[in-house]
């Protein structure tokens, strides 16, 4: 099975706590995540990869590709 993607999701939330939206309007995760900020768009995406990677079969064996 592929690696966990925990590290990738503790690193997302981290810069979600960053952003603006949690430090200067007092917003909760969730809701800043569906702004989605410039700065965590990278590990957003990283975060979706490693995710469908969980799911398909081939990197199931293999494992996810640089992480």
């Amino acid at each position: 099975m592929s690696t966990s993607c925990a590290g990738l999701v503790r690193s997302y939330v981290a810069c979600l706590r960053e952003t603006p939206c949690m430090k200067e309007e007092g917003r909760d995760v969730n809701a800043c995540a569906a702004t989605r900020p410039e700065p965590c768009e990278a590990l957003r995406y990283a975060l979706f990869a490693c995710r469908r990677g969980q799911l398909d079969a081939r990197t199931r064996i293999q494992g996810n590709k640089g992480y």
